[in-house]
């Protein structure tokens, strides 16, 4: 399948629908949520990327120069090739294969850092659905506050999407992780189009930066 970004710079994203969770709705708008900075952070990093819906959209309205995409299903990495190839930009992006921050390697820090992250404790849902949704006991939140502070440039920014239906107590819900590891909450606001009090969609960001 393909998912068209027109931008500044077109780009077209391949993927299955299997690797879909949000980054081709609500995920978009993070252009927009990006845009309200008024800068263009040099490299990104993009973690629980799937295909890349939410990083390739920032290098298309340039908001990045630089692309790194970290997913733990290794089938994203056909799809990621795929569509560096087709839009010819092997010299700005790559994609690691990994289900934990701290195998990055330590050479790579970022300015930006952005995640659509699985969104709950537990939910219904076949197989797949639970791969793409569900951080069980919050273990993949804890690992990536834990390690990300090592691949952050002065001044990085980290925004991070998640969902109120999943996180019930929304950022306090995240607040020890976070402020443990020598970071610090510095902004919070619920998405514009995609915060539905009595639905499933309860899209909120949560602004992070180094002490």
């Amino acid at each position: 399948m393909n998912f068209y970004i027109p931008g500044r710079e077109s780009f077209v994203v391949s993927y299955h629908s299997s690797e879909d969770g949000g980054g081709t709705w609500f995920g978009q708008e993070y252009v927009r949520e990006l845009q309200r900075y008024d800068r263009q952070f040099d490299r990104c990093l993009e973690w629980c990327s799937g295909p890349g819906f939410i990083g390739f959209a920032l290098l298309a309205y340039e908001i990045c120069n630089d692309l790194t995409l970290v997913d733990r299903h290794a089938p994203c990495a056909v799809s990621v090739a795929d569509t560096i190839q087709r839009n010819q930009c092997a010299d700005r992006v790559k994609f690691f294969n990994l289900d934990r921050i701290a195998s990055l390697p330590a050479s790579e820090t970022f300015d930006l850092v952005i995640a659509n992250p699985p969104h709950y404790l537990t939910c219904p849902g076949n197989h797949n659905y639970q791969r793409i949704a569900v951080d069980q006991h919050w273990q993949a939140h804890e690992e990536f506050y834990a390690n990300i502070g090592a691949h952050l440039n002065t001044g990085a920014v980290i925004l991070m999407q998640e969902n109120q239906a999943g996180s019930l107590a929304g950022p306090a819900e995240f607040m020890p992780m976070i402020e443990r590891n020598g970071l610090r909450l510095t902004g919070y606001w619920t998405s514009k189009d995609y915060f539905d009090r009595n639905g499933p969609t309860q899209i909120y960001y949560l602004e992070i930066r180094q002490k």
